[in-house]
């Protein structure tokens, strides 16, 4: 299957979510006019990246109006749409990926399960790595810090997925370790990377964007530039996955039973 992903990155303004999803319509609505079927935001990009405590604050089920207005979006561009919100369910709150069809039903939601330094101290760690089968590709979903550990990228490709939807909010003094690693997860599993990163300027933190889409030899097929505000654009043709394979097995030459801690 071919199809054209895009990656968004742009400023959230913080805890303005009205604002926030006119800025994702206008995005998807450039996304669906180059030709995109799937278009990816950064991590908590609905409230944008906030201190813990307004984090707490600014957190949301994902359910009723805010639900309808975002599966409106997602509709009226046709586009398989996935982005980052700080979710409410209950007493707990998550860092979550939603992903939402073409015809605005929620296909899938991941609540981050590798939770960095300060996230800790707002969001319960989700407890399922996420996958998402459609008519375009298999989906699987991560969110920036899960990058750092390849185990949960390499079970994502070993249930199937053949793309990763990597939603980010990378600190922009480590923002080169954010490419090194979406590539490197991509080069392990033979698989597409997509990610896109926030471009956040806050007293506490910042994010440089920099979102890119790498192929399933780790090359660059999409690169966006450094806090600027852009879309980039890729083919994906999951036929290459099984010609990478082809050429480098890893999958199939893993040796699990050397893989335990301690030694027999």
């Amino acid at each position: 299957m071919k199809f054209q992903l895009a990656c968004v990155q742009f400023r959230s303004r913080l805890g303005e979510v009205d604002h926030n999803l006119a800025e994702m319509a206008r995005w998807c609505e450039k996304a669906g006019s180059m030709g995109a079927a799937v278009a990816l935001f950064p991590e908590a990009c609905l409230t944008g990246y906030c201190r813990p405590r307004d984090m707490r604050r600014a957190a949301l089920p994902f359910a009723g109006a805010l639900a309808e207005r975002v599966a409106a979006i997602a509709a009226a561009n046709r586009l398989l749409l996935a982005f980052g919100m700080p979710e409410r369910d209950g007493n707990e709150i998550y860092n979550s990926l939603i992903l939402v069809g073409p015809q605005g039903d929620t296909l899938a939601r991941y609540r981050k399960t590798h939770l960095w330094a300060a996230e800790s101290k707002w969001a319960t760690p989700g407890n399922h790595l996420v996958t998402c089968r459609t008519e375009l590709a298999h989906f699987g979903l991560m969110l920036c810090y899960d990058t750092r550990f390849p185990e949960a990228s390499r079970v994502l490709a070993l249930r199937g997925a053949e793309v990763l939807l990597v939603a980010s909010a990378w600190r922009s003094s480590h923002v080169e370790e954010w490419r090194f690693c979406a590539r490197a997860r991509a080069l392990d599993n033979g698989i597409f990377v997509a990610g896109s990163d926030a471009i956040l300027n806050a007293d506490h933190f910042n994010c440089a964007g920099g979102s890119l889409i790498a192929g399933p030899a780790g090359e660059i097929m999409a690169l966006a530039h450094y806090r600027e505000e852009s879309i980039i654009v890729a083919e994906i043709d999951t036929a290459a996955i099984a010609a990478r394979r082809q050429d480098l097995p890893l999958l199939q030459q893993r040796r699990p039973e050397l893989y335990a801690v301690a030694d027999k």
